[in-house]
């Protein structure tokens, strides 16, 4: 048998028998397995020389070092893990690119999962994000309500987006949901609507209520607009916004509003969905909805919205994570991005 079919750990390598290992390395470098690992950790430790060699050896056992492995050893790596409520809304996708550009920007990965909106999936991702020495974590908490409480689990640096986060704690990313709720009910008024009927929910959410105190501000500004508010459970949005419009449908001119602030997207088409047939959008029924989502661009009446800031969100809340990762000196502190407002054919037949 020759020597390389008996001994060559780059040829079991190929055949799949194992992966070469830094002992591997380290016998055919002719060097201790310590040098090999400060060669991948610190390698300002190893002589130019050695580094030849250490080099040479990998190249030659096509290695491939463990990156848990070395995470563990240097305390963290450079993987930063993003969890968010909801991956079908556009508005985290939107967070997520943000944060990943920034991220491989200055060198980090980025890998992003969804708690689907339950607090134990939530706790999970957060056990397996720390035992895997994630750098950072970035989190869109579970049920963001109005008592701000840490999610449970969550340790090391990270920040919070979508809900403020007491500095103490540390530092946040938000939009400032009341300007969305005040830019929403504004733009109804100013085309001369004067019943307001804002749907919402779950309305212990802290930005729903933030929202609704800004239709209530525009609605308190103007003289004769009237306002009434629904509750729309977190869990079926689709179907709220059916049951909606099935009843605005069965109501007489004199006893329906004449807007419908949402704050989903989502919502607001399935309430347009429901009325047609019925109802006029905008002419007998105005339209709005939040988030900006691609659906609501892309529908038949294209849907007004309030547009946030997504990307912008994320790459703020990375960069906060950065400050908290390199160790200068910096304060914590919680940065509100604007929102803008986007018409369209549901609020406005020009």
């Amino acid at each position: 048998m020759s020597e390389a079919a008996e001994g060559s750990p780059s040829r079991a390598r190929r055949g799949g028998a194992r992966r070469s290992t830094l002992s591997d390395v380290a016998r055919v470098a002719g060097v201790s397995v310590g040098t090999v690992s400060n060669f991948l950790n610190r390698r300002d430790k190893v002589a130019p020389a050695t580094q030849t060699a250490i080099e040479q050896a990998i190249a030659l056992l096509d290695f491939v070092p463990n990156g848990q492995a070395r995470s563990l050893a240097r305390g963290r790596s450079r993987t930063i893990g993003m969890i968010v409520t909801d991956l079908a809304n556009s508005f985290f996708v939107d967070i997520a690119r943000g944060a990943e550009e920034a991220a491989a920007d200055a060198g980090h990965s980025l890998l992003v999962a969804s708690s689907v909106n339950a607090e134990g999936k939530q706790r999970e991702l957060l056990r397996v994000f720390d035992e895997a020495r994630f750098a950072g974590i970035l989190i869109a908490p579970f049920e963001s309500a109005a008592d701000y409480r840490e999610p449970e689990g969550l340790r090391g640096p990270a920040v919070v987006l979508n809900v403020a986060r007491p500095v103490h704690y540390g530092s946040s990313v938000v939009s400032d949901d009341e300007l969305g709720g005040y830019l929403a009910a504004r733009h109804m008024i100013d085309l001369g609507r004067r019943w307001l009927h804002f749907v919402g929910g779950p309305d212990r959410l802290a930005p729903i209520q933030q929202r609704l105190e800004g239709v209530r501000r525009a609605v308190d500004e103007s003289d004769g607009v009237a306002l009434t508010f629904e509750h729309v459970p977190f869990e079926d949005h689709l179907a709220e916004g059916a049951a909606i419009g099935r009843r605005l449908r069965q109501l007489g001119p004199l006893v329906r509003p004449d807007a419908v602030v949402s704050t989903s997207d989502l919502v607001a088409l399935s309430i347009i969905h429901s009325v047609q047939g019925a109802l006029r959008v905008p002419e007998d029924l105005a339209v709005i909805g939040y988030d900006n989502n691609a659906a609501a661009r892309d529908a038949a009446i294209p849907v007004s919205t309030v547009a946030q800031a997504g990307m912008e969100m994320g790459a703020v809340a990375f960069q906060l994570l950065l400050e908290d990762l390199t160790g200068a000196p910096h304060e914590r502190r919680m940065v509100s991005l604007k929102p803008h407002l986007v018409v369209r054919a549901s609020s406005s037949a020009a």
